[in-house]
C-alpha cells in the first residue's frame, strides 16, 4: 500500500467525487480510480460506493477515511519537524482563530511572515474558543488565537494582550456622535453577536448580570462580515474588540464608540500552542512574530 493512495483516498472522501478530487490532485480520474481500487484490494473491502449522485463512503470507507486524515496530518508535522531541522523555513501552519482578531492581530502578522518565509503555507479557520482547544489538542491547529481560553494542562499560553470592547455603529445611528455609551443604553438595541459559545457574547452577559442589564440579541451570527452588514443598513448594533481605543472611524462605514462601563472594557486574547507536540521552525517563528505583536498591541492605550 503506497502513501499515494491514502492522499488520493483522502481527497475522495473529502470530495465525494472522483472527478473533483481527480481535479486537485491534477491528475486523471481513472488515476485516482485505480489507486481507490488498490486500497481495496489491499482491505479485502469496498470502500466507496457509486450512485446516481456520485459517490459516497462506505462503513469500512468511512472508517479508514478517519483514519487517514489523521496519519496524514501527523506525517505532515514529522516533515514540518524534519525541514526545519534542516534549517528550512518551510511547511504547514495551521491557525484557529476568532475572526474579530484576524484583521487587526493576525493578518498583517502573516502578510510579513509569508514576504520573509515564501515556502510556508498557512491554513486559517475561524472558530470559537472551545474548538479551537479541541483543535489544538487533536493536532488538527498548530497555533490558536482566541479570547479567553479556557486553562488546560497540555495547552501551553505563550503570549497574552488585551483590546478594548467597542460598540461599532453605521455612521448614521445616533451613538456615532456620542463620546462613549453606558451598557445601559444597550438594552433594547438590535444587537448582532455570535453565540455563547465566544468571548465576546460571554464578556458582554456578564457585565450585563453585573448591571442588572437585560441583552437580548436579534441576530446571533458568528459571521463578523454578516454582522458589519447589518450595522451599515442601521439594522443592527455589534460590539467587537478594537486595538486602539481612541479610533473612531474604521473606514468602513463603521464608527466604533467607547463603552463606559468598567466591566466591559478590555477582553484578553491569549496565544497557544499544544505542550507536548514538537513544533517546527516555521510554527515558532510565527508564534515569536505573533507575540511580538501582540506586546506592540498591549502598549497602545
Amino acid at each position: 500500500m503506497q502513501l499515494r493512495a491514502l492522499r488520493y483516498f483522502h481527497e475522495v472522501a473529502r470530495c465525494a467525487s472522483l472527478r473533483k478530487a481527480a481535479e486537485r490532485l491534477y491528475v486523471t480520474p481513472t488515476a485516482v480510480s485505480r489507486q481507490i481500487e488498490h486500497l481495496e484490494h489491499f482491505f479485502g473491502a469496498a470502500l466507496i460506493e457509486r450512485g446516481p449522485r456520485g459517490i459516497r463512503l462506505t462503513v469500512e470507507g468511512e472508517c479508514l477515511a478517519e483514519q487517514v486524515t489523521s496519519t496524514l496530518r501527523g506525517l505532515d508535522q514529522v516533515r514540518d519537524v524534519i525541514a526545519s531541522r534542516q534549517s528550512q523555513v518551510a511547511g504547514n501552519i495551521s491557525i484557529h482563530v476568532s475572526e474579530s482578531i484576524v484583521s487587526t492581530v493576525l493578518a498583517p502578522v502573516l502578510a510579513a511572515f509569508y514576504r520573509a518565509h515564501p515556502k510556508v503555507t498557512f491554513n486559517i479557520v475561524i472558530a470559537s474558543a472551545s474548538a479551537t482547544l479541541d483543535a489544538l489538542c487533536s493536532g488538527e491547529a498548530d497555533l490558536g488565537l482566541a479570547f479567553y481560553l479556557q486553562e488546560r494542562a497540555d495547552v501551553e499560553v505563550t503570549a497574552q494582550c488585551e483590546l478594548w470592547h467597542r460598540v461599532l455603529v453605521s455612521a448614521e445611528h445616533p451613538f456615532a456622535l456620542r463620546d462613549s455609551i453606558e451598557l445601559r443604553e444597550l438594552e433594547g438595541q438590535p444587537l448582532a453577536i455570535p453565540d455563547s459559545a465566544y468571548g465576546v457574547r460571554q464578556a458582554l452577559e456578564a457585565a450585563a448580570k453585573k448591571r442588572g442589564v437585560t441583552i437580548q440579541p436579534v441576530f446571533t451570527t458568528s459571521s463578523l462580515e454578516v454582522q458589519k452588514s447589518l450595522a451599515r443598513q442601521r439594522a443592527a448594533v455589534l460590539i467587537l474588540p478594537q486595538v486602539d481605543a481612541e479610533a473612531r472611524d474604521l473606514g468602513d462605514g463603521l464608527v466604533a464608540v467607547p463603552i463606559a462601563d468598567e466591566h466591559l472594557g478590555r477582553i484578553r486574547i491569549d496565544l497557544c500552542g499544544y505542550r507536548n507536540r514538537p513544533r517546527s521552525v516555521a510554527v515558532l517563528k510565527c508564534q515569536e512574530m505573533l507575540a511580538s505583536a501582540m506586546q506592540r498591541c498591549a502598549l497602545v492605550d
